[in-house]
């Protein structure tokens, strides 16, 4: 696998995510409707035990998550290391920060012009009570999962904050029909599964403490069938319960386990 830093640093990539990923009606864009669903709802719930909560969205890109969720936190960051995706990013966020950084790799060097020859922890003595992190841990190789995860578990103000992210690209879901045939053209589509994801948040000391699943329907319905009637339809789906372990895109809630319970 190709280092997934490098894999956004082109601007026809953020053109792209814009353009074409997220555009109106497309099967990504509904998606992200389901997404703003339950982060609204966690963040909603999780103000009711805390009032004021500190936000860090890691790996931000063009900042879908950071835009969403700004005005519903007292305090908002977002990290990435492709400035090409933060540029689009700083046109759609209005408080929130933005820091072009890979706290990943603290051996990097930085972009030519910088004061500074290497990179330094800028998150250092930060905690935070809610971390967000969508659309990486597909991609991203093994070892960049677990440089990711023990640079930001830390950053985690305490057991009862709130790490939540994405896999879009659960195996038992349609994927795994695509995976097949990019296999047998030679090809390699990420996929993830509900095992793996508590392997490895019980490898770093996290607890899942809730997940959620949508996208039954494969990809080619939604362009079938028309995108909002699909949407509906998938939404009843992710209602009735089981249905998550073959739905295409899951969300988990985490925290930090308790070690002395």
């Amino acid at each position: 696998m190709k280092d997934y830093r490098e894999s956004h640093k082109e601007e026809r990539i953020a053109r792209q995510y814009e353009e074409v990923v997220y555009r109106k009606n497309s099967y990504d864009d509904m998606l992200w409707k389901w997404e703003q669903g339950v982060l609204g709802c966690e963040v909603k719930n999780f103000k009711k035990q805390k009032s004021a909560i500190s936000l860090l969205d890691f790996a931000t890109g063009t900042g879908r998550i950071l835009a969403f969720l700004e005005d519903k936190v007292e305090t908002a960051l977002g990290v990435d290391n492709a400035e090409v995706m933060l540029v689009h990013a700083r046109s759609r966020v209005k408080k929130a920060e933005l820091l072009c950084v890979d706290i990943t790799n603290l051996e990097a060097e930085l972009p030519l012009g910088s004061s500074a020859s290497k990179w330094q922890d800028v998150l250092a003595g930060k905690q935070f009570d809610l971390i967000t992190a969508f659309r990486f841990f597909l991609n991203a190789q093994p070892e960049l999962r677990n440089a990711a995860l023990r640079i930001l578990i830390p950053k985690l103000r305490n057991e009862h904050s709130l790490f939540i992210f994405n896999i879009h690209g659960n195996l038992w879901s349609h994927r795994l029909f695509s995976k097949v045939w990019y296999a047998m053209r030679g090809r390699r589509l990420n996929t993830m599964t509900v095992s793996e994801v508590r392997r490895l948040a019980k490898r770093h000391g996290l607890e899942i403490v809730r997940w959620y699943g949508f996208g039954v329907k494969p990809k080619f319905l939604y362009r079938l069938f028309g995108a909002q009637f699909m949407f509906a339809v998938d939404s009843l789906l992710s209602k009735i319960p089981g249905m998550k372990y073959i739905s295409y895109d899951l969300i988990f809630v985490c925290r930090k386990k308790n070690k002395n319970p």
